[in-house]
């Protein structure tokens, strides 16, 4: 049977307002410290750039295909997808996947990224298990199922708990991936508190394009299916449905190029 619990205010004031004011000044601290232990990027390979500025202006042209005129349009297609002469067809070397373990400096700066976010989530760790472990902080205003009880109350296992209530230790890891807002506030959008672009950048296989972060992408499939996605693109200029568009006051519509067409023949 569960039954309603009473949580003194004193918890309040001497655990949750703590716990969460120790774990903004914390996150401050790391950004800083972040800040410190970055190296000066270095600049992109040129053929790199100028790769992904091509896949970006394919990109473009594709979504916004319908304001250039038809003729515009192929000769950007010829351009970019030509089978002979065309960027997207030119031979690329094939990227080396242990090009960046032989960069020291490559390597130097994710050890100190690392650094940066495991040793404040040890030394938090530590503190909240010693000084607030084994208090109910805050009760949920809404129902939960029970398979919420195991994230919600780690550190006291009362059956007879109800699962709304939840303890210090499970409010410390709902507060460190919550607070990612009010440091985007503070620290602007830039900023390295974002645990979870950290542990993705951390994690080999889990940067853009499934390399390791900082290592070269290897593009010949990106423009091999950016190719593909070109060709396949129809265009239809906005222009030619404008005097409908503006009599009409609507949007475009299918077909309606056809029927202006009928109507004028008539």
């Amino acid at each position: 049977m569960q039954h309603e619990v009473v949580l003194d205010p004193r918890i309040r004031d001497w655990v949750f307002l703590p716990l969460f004011a120790l774990m903004f000044i914390i996150g401050i601290l790391r950004h800083n410290v972040t800040a410190l232990l970055k190296g000066e990027p270095k600049p992109g390979d040129k053929e790199q750039v100028k790769q992904n500025m091509a896949l970006a202006r394919s990109r473009r042209l594709r979504a916004n295909c319908k304001h250039v005129p038809r003729a515009a349009f192929l000769a950007r297609r010829h351009f970019l997808s030509n089978p002979s002469t065309g960027v997207f067809s030119q031979k690329l070397e094939q990227a080396n996947p242990m090009a960046m373990m032989s960069d020291p400096d490559m390597m130097q700066n994710m050890m100190k990224g690392n650094m940066a976010m495991m040793v404040p989530q040890v030394v938090m760790m530590g503190v909240v298990n010693f000084f607030f472990s084994g208090f109910v902080l805050v009760k949920i205003p809404f129902p939960l199922t029970p398979s919420f009880k195991s994230m919600l109350q780690r550190g006291i296992p009362l059956a007879s708990l109800d699962v709304t209530y939840v303890t210090s230790l499970s409010w410390y890891f709902v507060v460190l991936f919550g607070m990612r807002g009010l440091f985007q506030l503070v620290l602007g959008d830039n900023s390295d508190t974002d645990d979870t672009a950290l542990m993705t950048q951390a994690m080999p296989g889990m940067a853009p394009g499934g390399g390791m972060p900082g290592q070269p992408v290897d593009n010949k499939k990106n423009f091999e299916v950016e190719k593909e996605n070109l060709e396949l693109t129809d265009h239809e200029w906005a222009v030619d449905n404008a005097e409908n568009l503006y009599l009409t006051g609507g949007a475009l519509k299918k077909g309606s190029r056809a029927s202006a067409g009928k109507t004028k023949a008539q």
